[in-house]
């Protein structure tokens, strides 16, 4: 009915966001509704109008009964249009929360690894978190106001009719009200970015602190995290102490102006009624114009220091889509592979780092061709590349130089995910989602149940999944997989790599978080998986090196094989090792 179902549009940046809130005919009927409101709250300043200076004087209760009955029908009528403006309103901001969120969350999901992640995931849920301060603002709040803008001049000219330079007091009130509203929205703006900055602190310690609780707690640092956390939320109290009194100090002067002007029309005027230039009925109906035409700016003023949080939202957002994605979404699918792997003069740098400064290259003018069923081996020291070097051949991390092939084909020309279909990673550590055992296997797809049975039978899953209550319906993730062991949540994450039967298994020391038999058992498994699948195993164990045919081994900026490099340079003859050798001699003489 309102749009929720259309196609799925491609948001590209938070310039579109408007077009998202849009539906058809409802900017009309905001305008429509909102002139007809304005309209009908002419009824009340006329009608004391004609009480005060006709009906009293003249006794006139019949007068007074059909004015009672007209000016009833009209606050009925603005009572409903104004429900229905909120209605449509309130469509326009579900129908925007809705559809950016959506867009949104594909962004968060197509985008480099290397853009998401140069900030932390505190940043990201705040960034995401902006959309609700958006919602109001493409909910039609702002076209509101200036529907309602316009009128104000109508009833300013209203008192002009009436009370001639009367006027010049809520003009005078009206532009110093304005001045006001400026300076304490600029103020308002300043707080408010010191706030999200010091938001942003909070929240990325936060979700760093929960996610590694149990080595908060194995090293009894819960002090020094809560001493930590205390100056953070220092910081935050501050800014966000700053923050409540520039809104209320903008509340408060819109408040103030409303009552001068209706102070000062009634002082004014009231020299204008003893003169006898203004009727009683007259008065009080410039008193209740000058406040209706301040409704208007009160409520532009307020629009106006919301401002100041939905332009530091439309920056959030600008950072959010501004994010580089992997590709360009219409990339056609990878066809089947068979798992040749080719990487001709690859070259990879992350980049710049966050003081802008250009990152030595991970990888320069690598060569490497693995051929379909070959099982190989990479060897590295810590920080050497190893884990970065998988991701550039499942297309997680693109070359900044040189292309990736499979089977001939240029991952680069082709959908992610279409990729990662075919080519399986085994991460050294196991995430659990928040659903069942099988679930978890599956990924939600109850087609691949009976390949996640078949796979747990061969890591051992059954038997322990034997034990449980609920068994494969057991409850992981969101804490739950917390209280299971890590060699058992290893063995789920692997079993959900292979439900896809992939062609390519890209292994990264997936069997650091397993126990002896555990280890036993997936060396197993690669065995029989050798020369069905290619593999590439990143491991430091040599028990499991020993399955592959070759082995590299990670050097500087290289990938070298092992066995391949030139032999050492003799060493020069030299006196000193002369006399080192006569030493030996002598001493064994």
């Amino acid at each position: 009915m309102f749009g929720f179902g259309r196609p799925k549009q491609q948001l590209v940046g938070p310039g579109q966001l408007g077009a998202i809130a849009f539906m058809p005919g409802s900017i009309f009927d905001l305008i429509l509704a909102s002139v007809f409101i304005n309209l009908l709250a002419l009824a009340m300043p006329i009608t004391l109008l004609q009480v005060y200076d006709r009906i009293i004087p003249n006794s006139a209760e019949g007068t007074l009964i059909l004015l009672i009955t007209g000016v009833g029908a009209a606050l009925l009528l603005e009572a409903l249009l104004r429900l229905g403006r909120s209605y449509v309103s309130g469509w326009m901001g579900a129908r925007f929360e809705h559809l950016a969120g959506s867009a949104a969350m594909e962004r968060l999901m197509t985008v480099s690894i290397i853009d998401y992640d140069r900030h932390g995931a505190g940043a990201h849920l705040e960034r995401y978190n902006a959309l609700s301060t958006l919602k109001e603002f493409y909910a039609g709040q702002a076209i509101l106001v200036a529907c309602d803008l316009p009128f104000a001049v109508v009833y300013l000219s209203a008192i002009a009719f009436l009370a001639s330079h009367l006027v010049i007091v809520p003009i005078v009130v009206i532009i110093l009200f304005g001045i006001s509203a400026w300076w304490l929205g600029r103020k308002l703006r300043t707080s408010l970015s010191a706030r999200l900055s010091a938001d942003d602190r909070r929240f990325s310690f936060i979700m760093e602190v929960l996610g590694g609780i149990h080595t908060v707690k194995g090293l009894a640092m819960e002090e020094q995290m809560v001493r930590r956390y205390e100056r953070l939320q220092e910081t935050c109290a501050e800014a966000e102490y700053n923050v409540a009194l520039n809104s209320a100090s903008a509340q408060s002067t819109g408040a103030l102006f409303s009552q001068v002007v209706l102070f000062g029309v009634v002082g004014y005027g009231a020299t204008f009624v003893i003169d006898g230039a203004l009727t009683v009925g007259g008065l009080a109906a410039c008193t209740m114009l000058s406040g209706r035409s301040m409704q208007p700016m009160q409520k532009a003023v307020g629009i106006w220091t919301r401002l100041q949080s939905i332009q530091l939202a439309r920056e959030r957002l600008s950072d959010l889509f501004g994010m580089r994605v992997e590709k360009m979404p219409g990339l056609p699918d990878l066809p089947q592979v068979r798992g040749d792997i080719e990487l001709q003069n690859v070259t990879f740098s992350y980049g710049k780092n966050k003081d802008g400064e250009d990152l030595a290259p991970l990888f320069e003018n690598v060569n490497l061709h693995i051929n379909a069923g070959e099982t190989v081996g990479i060897s590295g020291g810590n920080a050497s590349g190893k884990t970065s070097l998988l991701y550039i051949i499942m297309g997680v991390l693109g070359p900044t130089g040189g292309a990736v092939r499979i089977d001939g084909n240029d991952i680069g020309e082709f959908a992610p995910s279409s990729i990662r279909r075919q080519a399986s990673y085994l991460p050294q550590e196991g995430i659990l989602f928040n659903g069942s055992i099988l679930e978890n296997i599956t990924m939600f797809r109850d087609e691949k149940t009976d390949d996640a049975m078949d796979i747990s039978k061969i890591l051992g899953l059954d038997t322990v999944v034997a034990h449980m209550p609920q068994g494969y319906d057991t409850k992981v993730g969101d804490g739950a997989s917390d209280k299971l062991p890590r060699d058992f949540r290893q063995r789920i994450a692997i079993a959900r790599a292979l439900v896809d039967k992939p062609r390519v298994l890209l292994f990264d020391e997936a069997n650091t978080a397993m126990d002896g038999a555990g280890d036993a058992t997936l060396k197993f498994l690669m065995e029989k998986l050798k020369g069905r699948v290619t593999l590439i195993l990143v491991t430091p164990r040599p028990s499991m090196l020993s399955i592959a045919d070759r082995i590299y081994d990670i050097k500087g900026t290289d990938v070298i094989e092992r066995g391949s490099e030139p032999p050492p340079p003799p060493l020069p003859a030299s006196d000193s090792a002369d006399t080192g050798t006569d030493a030996i001699a002598g001493a064994g003489a």
